[in-house]
């Protein structure tokens, strides 16, 4: 019989062996986990599909029967898939709604010409800058001295011209003589100042033009 301390000496050893091999095989690492690569994925671009559009025509099948009572089956045609790419589709540019200006005027009163002591006379032009016509235009002139004191034109409190329709960007023009009644040695004009307010009206609209100076 073998000696009993080799027999437990080559279990020890044997026991050794297996723990050893145990603990290499904990330790050794295995295949590393793959880290995705973040930076490729947030700089891939999905490019946009193309917009298509499949097309499948199946053939026909006919059934009949003879004159002998024997149905009869007959197909026409072959089965086809046809795919077609769509061109993409954008949306028309909007066409700006041209808006027509409204009636608006504007007064050129020109240059004044003495035609006597207390008359003066004028080429007035009055024009309908807007798009719209203007309808029944009339202008009326008003005259005052710096006092407040009305002056009478042509032997009435205000001169009114009336010019009919005028077109859109369209003039017309007037000559105006002016007759002021400055009363009694024209004291209400000699050494004072005249002012000449001038308005126009239409059926659209009725404007004030501003005051303009008149000599004596």
């Amino acid at each position: 019989m073998k000696n009993p301390g080799t027999a437990t000496l080559i279990i020890v050893l044997a026991i050794i062996l297996i723990v050893g091999i145990f603990v290499v095989f904990q330790e050794r690492p295995g295949d590393e986990e793959k880290i995705p690569d973040l930076t490729d994925e947030q700089n891939t671009v999905s490019a946009t599909p193309t917009p298509s559009l499949t097309i499948t025509t199946r053939p026909t099948i006919t059934t009949g029967a003879t004159t002998m009572g024997i149905s009869t089956t007959s197909v026409t045609g072959t089965a086809t898939t046809t795919e077609r790419t769509l061109l993409p589709t954008t949306a028309p540019t909007p066409v700006p709604t041209q808006v027509r200006r409204p009636v608006e005027f504007t007064l050129d009163s020109g240059t004044p010409s003495s035609c006597g002591l207390t008359c003066r006379e004028t080429t007035a032009t009055i024009t309908n800058t807007g798009d719209e016509t203007a309808h029944s235009v009339c202008v009326i002139l008003e005259v005052f001295n710096e006092v407040g004191e009305r002056i009478s034109i042509n032997s009435a409190p205000s001169l009114e011209r009336c010019l009919g329709d005028i077109e859109g960007e369209s003039s017309r023009s007037e000559i105006i003589t002016i007759n002021a009644d400055c009363g009694f040695l024209a004291g209400k004009c000699v050494g004072h100042t005249l002012i000449l307010k001038t308005r126009a009206t239409s059926v659209e609209k009725s404007q004030t033009f501003p005051d303009s100076i008149m000599p004596v």
